[in-house]
């Protein structure tokens, strides 16, 4: 396809991005998303970073 031509659902992402984009920040604004502060779990960011090294490690990523 050529650049300068649309394709059939242009229309449809047209709407949904937009869409999208005020979804996700509505949750993040939400109250739920701010009691889950996983920033004051240093345990949790371990886990997490030892995690993503091992899958290094191994060749997952």
């Amino acid at each position: 396809m050529n650049n300068h031509q649309k394709s059939t659902f242009h229309p449809l992402g047209d709407f949904l991005n937009p869409a999208l984009a005020l979804l996700g920040q509505g949750l993040i604004k939400s109250p739920i998303w701010q009691k889950l502060d996983f920033s004051n779990h240093p345990y949790l960011c371990k886990g997490l970073i030892v995690l993503f090294y091992k899958q290094k490690l191994i060749g997952f990523a």
